[in-house]
């Protein structure tokens, strides 16, 4: 096909006005305007003066209007014809790229085809990883492209699919009760940082519940340490008021046995003591004590049976 070339021959023309008087002239004009005060007897000449110059600017509107249109004539009419000859172009150019996007979607097809088959292939080594693993989820359109080659597609489909053995082999380390739920979510999105956040969440969460609940268990074993203590120390109490009870019935009983004996008490002979037996032996103490005092010694001869009688002079 030869090539076609346009020649264009373009006659610049030229627009003839006596600008620079008009303007001159319109500078003098509206110079009288300039400072002028209008009252409201004069505002009749005021509306007549706008009429004036609003007719004046329509007349130089009109007229710029007027001359493009007539400028522009010989424009218009090459405008149509080269549009003409722009579409005639155009048909064949269609037609040619229909042909040629037929032939690129053939390529592209055929390249998929070698895609899925290499993918199929190389699913083999990767088996117990084939619920994670899909040609769906790791497919790149630029792998249609004529300048893709097979071996750099082969390489890029090895790095992502030791990618998630690699991440399913690191959610499972974590050995977390979230394991399950990050693995189906890493199944999902393929997104190895919401798994991982997923189980830290989860952890952190159990990590806080185990140690409010020991804190809960620490203060109730001290609670019941106190209350311990505190029953302790309460039976004790009640011990001592039990012994100072025992201790005021025992002086009672002995300051009313007093208060029954004569005014003069016998001395003690072996024949007023109870209890006499061949290997029993009478002794007679004299004691110097604090009431305190007597009352502990009392208190150690009951504990070992002894009888005694204590009489005050």
């Amino acid at each position: 096909m030869s090539e076609l070339s346009l020649v264009i021959n373009q006659n610049p023309g030229s627009i003839e006005l006596n600008f620079d008087a008009l303007e001159e002239q319109l500078d003098k004009k509206l110079s009288e305007y300039k400072g002028a005060i209008f009252t409201e007897d004069t505002k009749t000449i005021a509306k007549a003066e706008v009429a004036n110059l609003r007719k004046l600017k329509k007349d130089i509107e009109d007229s710029r209007k007027a001359v493009k249109k007539k400028w522009m004539e010989p424009y218009d009419a090459f405008e149509k014809r080269m549009k003409v000859l722009s579409a005639k172009v155009e048909e064949p150019i269609t037609e040619i790229n229909a042909q040629v996007q037929a032939f690129e979607e053939e390529r592209r097809k055929a390249k998929k085809e070698d895609v899925t088959k290499l993918f199929g292939q190389m699913l083999a080594e990767y088996e117990d990883y084939k619920e994670y693993i899909s040609l769906e989820k790791l497919y790149d359109n630029r792998w249609e492209n004529a300048t893709a080659s097979m071996k750099s597609i082969k390489a890029e489909l090895t790095d992502k699919m030791n990618g998630i053995r690699n991440a399913i082999t690191m959610i499972k380390a974590t050995r977390s009760d979230k394991e399950a739920d990050a693995l189906e979510s890493y199944k999902r999105t393929l997104d190895l940082n919401g798994a991982i956040q997923m189980i830290t969440i989860y952890e952190q969460n159990k990590a806080e519940a185990l140690k409010r609940e020991e804190e809960r268990r620490a203060k109730e074993e001290e609670r019941k340490r106190l209350a311990e203590i505190e029953r302790a120390r309460a039976a004790e109490r009640e011990a001592i008021l039990r012994e100072e009870q025992i201790r005021r019935e025992e002086r009672e009983r002995a300051e009313k046995a007093v208060m029954e004996e004569k005014e003069v008490i016998p001395d003690i002979c072996d024949d007023d003591l109870p209890f006499e037996q061949p290997t029993t032996v009478t002794a007679y103490y004299k004691v110097i004590a604090t009431p305190e005092e007597l009352e502990s010694v009392e208190m150690a001869f009951n504990s070992i049976g002894v009888y005694f009688e204590r009489r005050e002079k």
